[in-house]
């Protein structure tokens, strides 16, 4: 029973120090992986935090009970459009223990107007089922979950080119695209690295341009 203490506490403090090592090592995966971001863009630069999140829909439903920290906030130009970019940190809440992390790009919304949501169908445990809008196209419909309290507004915003395009699109998988009131954004769980970011920017970009925001807004 003697001998067997000390190797109870050995194994308690090699548990704790591999915690320590692992939360060590992935903070500077983190911190290497947003140099190399900040690196991807001539005048992309580190921005002060902003709580933005409290503005889009998509962001308080992963938020927990304390929130959403700024982990890592950029800002900068890309394809000539003005951007924002941040890894937010989700505190422990609702029994979890760690820290969990997840990426936004945020672009400026061009016209006012509804809240939008496309995911794929069953991703993000179905939200917005209630505000399901289908545009008539069977597999568009059947793949992607599109939310909006204004059907009519959002079949004007997708039309069908920009639908079909979407359907097609490996940038969607397993991400969370929004019209904001004040922004577009997508949204994906997991850290902030040029592979994880540039796709979401150039969704944003390509679909902001489709989208034909005057006649959408009638």
């Amino acid at each position: 029973m003697d001998a067997v203490l000390p190797i109870a506490l050995l194994l308690i403090v090699l548990i704790l120090a591999a915690g320590v090592l692992v939360a060590v090592l992935g903070r500077r995966r983190a911190v290497a992986n947003y140099r190399r971001l900040l690196a991807a863009g001539s005048d992309w630069r580190q921005v002060p935090g902003n709580q933005v999140w409290r503005r889009v829909r998509a962001l308080r439903e992963f938020a927990s009970s304390r929130g959403l920290q700024d982990h890592f906030h950029l800002a900068g130009t890309h394809r000539g459009h003005g951007f924002e970019a941040v890894q937010y940190r989700r505190p422990p809440g609702h029994g979890q223990r760690l820290f969990t992390f997840g990426v936004a790009v945020l672009l400026p919304r061009p016209v006012p107007g509804p809240e939008l949501r496309l995911t794929r169908a069953g991703a993000f445990g179905g939200l917005g089922q209630d505000l399901r809008v289908e545009l008539g196209d069977p597999e568009f419909d059947r793949v992607h979950l599109l939310t909006c309290p204004d059907p009519g507004f959002a079949r004007r915003a997708l039309p069908g080119p920009l639908a079909r395009a979407l359907l097609d699109d490996e940038r969607t998988s397993g991400v969370v695209l929004e019209f904001a009131p004040e922004h577009l954004v997508a949204f994906r769980p997991g850290p902030a690295s040029p592979e994880s970011v540039l796709p979401l920017l150039e969704l944003l970009i390509d679909v902001r341009g489709r989208v034909p925001w005057e006649e959408a807004s009638r």
